[in-house]
């Protein structure tokens, strides 16, 4: 990712490089359209958001790898009316959040990488409509789950290690839940993210034996341990 272009490299600066840039008047233009639109009752994950689908529809655009999508695939996603979407997508174009274009077959939305909002952005929206939350949402119906996990690359994104997006989600299923119902989950979590989500489950008795050497591997990297109660 890239790094943020407002606050510049205080060591840049300091060995005598390029200094930060001053955030100019483009820049308070765009926080002013962005917070002028924040009217809604606010979503409980975090309230600086205009609303649950605001947030949900950001997270689907700003994480992960960079895709165009169309307004019917962002409302069926979102599980929510192509209206909707549409008047979301228009204020935070207006933002300079995301950008739109014109083709034959409609619009299509993308994030804007330039922004000055997208870094700090997508590291909140990581953090609470991210896939830990989906995750978190979807396997909540799964029965017997004694504990469960992000590892791999999601799990270091959120740890705050530097990366590209990750292209998909993979999830540590610990107790006697059945596969089936699992991969149930997995798959409406991939319905909702865009990206593909892989369950790895196992019991308590395997995940506690040492003698797998797939979960030392895991146990090795990044886990991002998720509430799903």
């Amino acid at each position: 990712m890239r790094s943020n272009t407002v606050l510049g490299s205080a060591a840049d600066f300091r060995r005598g490089g390029r200094r930060p840039r001053r955030p100019g008047p483009l820049d308070a233009h765009v926080a002013q359209v962005f917070l002028r639109d924040l009217r809604a009752a606010a979503p409980p994950q975090l309230p600086i958001f205009r609303s649950r689908t605001q947030g949900e529809l950001l997270a689907r655009l700003l994480l992960g790898p960079e895709r165009e999508t169309s307004m019917l695939d962002l409302a069926v996603m979102l599980r929510t009316d192509l209206g909707t979407v549409i008047r979301e997508v228009e204020r935070l174009s207006r933002a300079g959040i995301l950008t739109l274009r014109r083709t034959t077959a409609g619009r299509l939305v993308r994030r804007d990488t330039g922004s000055p909002l997208y870094e700090p952005l997508a590291r909140l929206l990581m953090l609470t409509f991210g896939p830990a939350a989906v995750v978190a949402e979807e396997f909540a119906r799964v029965p017997r789950v004694a504990e469960l996990y992000l590892f791999g690359a999601w799990a270091e994104r959120h740890d705050g290690v530097r990366g590209e997006p990750p292209g998909d989600v993979e999830v540590l299923v610990v107790g006697d839940a059945g596969r089936d119902a699992a991969f149930d989950a997995a798959q409406e979590a991939t319905a909702r993210l865009g990206l593909p989500v892989h369950p790895v489950v196992r019991t308590v008795a395997q995940w506690e034996d040492d003698g797998d050497p797939f979960l030392r591997e895991i146990r090795a990297g990044h886990l991002v341990r998720i509430d799903a109660d």
